[in-house]
């Protein structure tokens, strides 16, 4: 019976993020509360998970990032002001951004990157952005704390007994990281290039915009042929939206009403063709406040705004702004901009204030792509300085392990609120509460594996099936099932479920506890086949007018390089050079 409740447990949470319908942070809660009311697990080893050093680390870096991807200088080191090779671009871009990965939370140094490569006059910003997302992933892995599966992974082994540090992650991981980065230049250039008959911009296009028949338009009683809005430049009329009614497609002859709702799909640079139409509302804050400018920002996986619309969530007033334009990859969306229910990646147009960067909860929503004259809450150059020590110092500890790595981050975050770089609010703000209960569900999920036995039953399962013997089909079946879970979960959750079968498999093998742990976090970490496989590539989905299909065919490559590099290298530090034995 109890063996059954087991099963039951985890096959239901792993059924319901596997679905996608019920919201990460609440299929992990319900996971807990089952657990603790069917006394599956002691409340109080539960509950400890909490204070676990790796997910405080975690959590710490999270909300450091913020700081991370306001510092000027990062975008700086991209691009030369004199005319440069796109080929030279590439390899400056992408090194830099390999380079910060290995330090840096790759959330934050695809955030600060991301808008120069979208605005950047000499490559089409498809060649930059999606192969930027793959970079920082495989950067990350130069350290144990470039990732957050490499740092719970680093947790948990320890637990087990089994230490790995900088120094076993830096060397087959820098090898990994190469090999990712000859790829991407390699192959990026020809698998990027726009699709025919779409131009190369940097700036997105194909949003969809609303537009409302006001009161004594001059609009009203006439057909859509007849008020021209049919033969226009650069935005066509995809829908229209009248009462309770959604007429789809519009006929020419489609007479307006007044309050009927135009959706429009088109190049928003071009949007006063749109705004030119007396009687038509289209952006009417902008026109009536000048102050107002627009920022493209892009939903983040953890926004509160993922499953809701913008007018459920009451997105005006929480964040001082109006959206007027959203866009979705090349996916068409249907009815009033403010009822589609928003997801994570989508680009929306958002017309806000000067400071609508500085706004607590625009940093914790969304990723914003900075736009020329736009203003930004880069920091002082005071501050920039401060930033800059400080992390410095951190990644010295970090390297040469002269502090907990827990207690290191809270030192980082508390230095930040003491000068200045943070403040409560945006601590408020910035806390990713939905990535601390994936992390706490994961470790719970880990403990219950553990005290069951799935873990000696699964290990002894792939051995058998598999014929697992020796050193390097051990590595490549720990490799596989990994990747395979990160694939369908996420690569916390994915690290903390496969490291208990991995050092079992490592035991029934001979193979070292440590190579099979950093096998884990390798593994964890190579989601590249598709889009909504890590927050990275969420980020850049619209803002390089990505489908599916480029995901499959660069991240093919880039997952046979990535794995080809890592188990190789690892089976030669262990098998050839006898590391860890």
């Amino acid at each position: 019976m109890d063996l059954a409740l087991d099963i039951a447990l985890s096959v239901g949470l792993l059924a319901a993020l596997v679905s996608g319908r019920v919201p990460m942070a609440a299929a992990f809660f319900a996971f807990i509360l089952a657990v603790l009311l069917l006394q599956r697990l002691p409340a109080r080893e539960v509950l400890e998970f909490l204070g676990e050093p790796s997910l405080v680390a975690v959590i710490c870096l999270v909300v450091f990032s913020s700081v991370l991807g306001r510092l000027t200088w990062l975008r700086k080191l991209l691009f030369s002001r004199k005319p440069t090779p796109p080929g030279a671009i590439r390899r400056r871009f992408l090194g830099v951004a390999v380079l910060a990965s290995a330090v840096m939370p790759n959330t934050a140094v695809v955030g600060a990157l991301m808008g120069p490569a979208a605005r950047n006059p000499r490559i089409d910003p498809r060649q930059l952005l999606l192969p930027l997302s793959y970079a920082a992933l495989a950067g990350g892995m130069v350290t144990h704390f470039g990732t957050s599966a490499n740092l719970i992974t680093v947790g948990q082994a320890a637990r087990q007994g089994v230490e790995i540090g900088f120094v076993d992650f830096a060397v087959p991981g820098l090898v990994t990281a190469l090999a990712v980065y000859l790829v991407l230049l390699a192959a990026g250039p020809s698998l990027m290039r726009a699709p025919r008959g779409v131009a190369a911009s940097p700036v997105p296009e194909l949003f969809h915009v609303e537009g409302r028949v006001l009161p004594g338009s001059p609009l009203i009683g006439k057909s859509l042929a007849e008020n021209h809005l049919r033969s226009l430049g650069h935005f066509y009329v995809a829908e229209l939206v009248r009462g309770d009614v959604l007429v789809s497609p519009v006929r020419p002859d489609e007479v307006l009403r007044e309050g009927d709702v135009l959706i429009f799909v088109g190049d928003l640079r071009f949007i006063d063709e749109l705004m030119a139409f007396p009687g038509l509302e289209v952006m009417e804050e902008v026109r009536q406040r000048s102050g107002l400018q627009v920022h493209h920002a892009v939903v983040a996986q953890s926004s509160t705004l993922v499953g809701r619309t913008l007018k459920s969530s009451n997105f005006r007033a929480t964040f001082s702004a109006s959206v007027f334009a959203i866009r979705r990859g090349d996916e068409r969306l249907s009815g009033k901009l403010g009822e589609v229910e928003l997801k994570a990646g989508d680009l929306l147009a958002v017309a806000g204030g000067s400071d609508f960067f500085a706004h607590p909860e625009v940093r914790s929503n969304f990723h914003i792509i900075a736009r020329e004259g736009t203003p930004t809450t880069a920091l002082s150059r005071r501050q920039a300085i401060l930033a800059t020590v400080l992390f410095g110092l951190f990644v010295v500890f970090a390297i040469f392990d002269l502090m907990g790595f827990a207690l290191l981050t809270l030192l980082l975050v508390g230095a930040s609120l003491a000068f200045g770089l943070l403040d409560a609010r945006d601590f408020r703000a910035l806390f990713p509460f939905d990535l601390m209960m994936a992390l706490w569900g994961s470790l719970a999920l880990a403990a219950l594996v553990t005290r069951a036995g799935f873990d000696e039953v699964l290990a002894a399962w792939a051995v058998e099936l598999f014929g697992v013997s020796g050193t390097l089909s051990a590595l490549l079946a720990i490799f596989l099932l990994a990747w395979l879970l990160t694939e369908l979960l996420s690569n916390v959750a994915a690290a903390v479920t496969a490291l208990p079968i991995a050092l079992q498999v490592a035991a029934l093998t001979g193979l070292p506890g440590e190579a099979a742990a950093l096998m884990v976090a390798f593994g964890a970490s190579a989601s590249f086949l598709v889009p909504y496989g890590y927050q990275t590539h969420l980020m850049v989905m619209s803002p390089g007018n990505y489908r599916f299909a480029d995901f499959l065919k660069l991240g093919t490559l880039v997952l046979l390089a990535y794995g080809t590099a890592s188990v190789g290298m690892l089976w030669l530090l262990v098998a050839q050079a006898g590391w860890w034995r």
